[in-house]
């Protein structure tokens, strides 16, 4: 299980620094080229993947943030479309540098987020690249690095191949991470959809979309409602108020968990801790050691304890709604009689 998460969090690291990699991986393919083409005597295509080399190395060491990154892309972007155009005016559009533009057509999109609707613009521009790379052949004369290009020829074949697995990869890299995105994107949605931002707790909507499904189940609940919620608000202003929603509900998540067990925050100050097949007298315990306890944990600025009041009520799933009447009636009672206390 840990090294699942170990694995879940090594992706969602490179997904958040995907820009970077991928300039990291576009310098290692010029590097290795640049090597390549130099043993192989062709020293113009050489100092083409020199010079784009050094391009590379400055927008690595330019891109400091996210936003810096995203530039620094864009300008990648633009360089390959111009890489490519070179290289392919040396081989005669023979050794399938168009492929580098051809795949960076899709990922532009997915790696400048942030530029919004340019990114078509980016793509329109990429394409009419493709386009004009790939009709240079009639333009270029047969005497055009002659050499140059007799010499590579028969090469052609295997450059073609490592440079359609270069594109290949580069477009997976970034449809596994721009899936990765979405997973992790919907299921921060689904969270939020499920539960209170603030404490963390299930919200309303979970309760009634999620729970109450199962009316034969015989269930108790706990309507908790903070002690004087406003003052606190009032002398130490909200967000000392949303502190001690918080650790409130801390308190709540660590203390009184059982089987069948869900916290809500039903709304404002108030919560409900609703509980499935267990039975009154034992969720009366429970409510009575919350009690207790919550004064000890959630203290004040001057000192003071915060104390909550609390209505109990039981019944079938399908009369919850009379349910939660109940405990609020018993709830209400209770403040109107003391505060502090568990009313059943």
């Amino acid at each position: 299980m840990k090294k699942k998460l170990d694995i879940s969090e090594l992706f969602n690291k490179m997904g958040q620094n995907r820009n970077t990699i991928f300039l990291i991986m576009c310098l290692m393919v010029h590097v290795a080229y640049f090597s390549v083409f130099l043993i192989m005597g062709a020293i113009p295509l050489s100092v083409v993947n020199a010079v784009s080399s050094v391009f590379y190395i400055l927008f690595l060491f330019f891109s400091k943030d996210r936003e810096k990154s995203e530039k620094a892309t864009v300008s990648a972007y633009f360089e390959i479309i111009a890489f490519s155009t070179v290289c392919e005016l040396f081989t005669r559009n023979t050794f399938g540098f168009i492929y580098f533009v051809i795949g960076m057509v899709p990922v532009i999109f997915y790696l400048s987020p942030s530029y919004g609707s340019k990114r078509f613009i980016f793509q329109i521009i990429g394409v009419i690249s493709a386009l004009m790379i790939h009709h240079t052949q009639i333009l270029i004369p047969d005497s055009f690095f002659q050499k140059l290009y007799k010499d590579l020829l028969p090469y052609s074949n295997a450059f073609n191949f490592v440079n359609l697995v270069i594109t290949l990869f580069t477009i997976l890299y970034t449809a596994f991470f721009y899936t990765l995105e979405l997973e992790t994107i919907k299921k921060e949605l689904d969270y939020s959809s499920t539960h209170d931002p603030l404490t963390g707790l299930y919200n309303r909507r979970f309760l009634y979309d999620t729970i109450i499904k199962e009316n034969e189940a015989q269930i108790s609940i706990i309507l908790l409602d903070i002690d004087n919620f406003k003052k606190i608000n009032d002398r130490f202003g909200h967000d000392k108020g949303d502190e001690v929603l918080i650790q409130l509900s801390s308190c709540i998540k660590e203390e009184v968990s059982k089987d069948g067990f869900y916290p809500v925050r039903w709304g404002g100050e108030e919560f409900i801790l609703y509980y499935r097949e267990l039975d009154i007298e034992s969720v009366y315990e429970l409510a009575k050691h919350l009690c207790k306890l919550i004064p000890e944990r959630v203290v004040l600025p001057d000192n003071n304890s915060v104390t909550v009041t609390v209505g109990l009520a039981a019944g079938k799933q399908s009369d919850f709604d009379s349910i939660v009447k109940k405990a609020d009636e018993k709830l209400y009672y209770g403040k109107n009689n003391g505060k502090n206390q568990v009313v059943i």
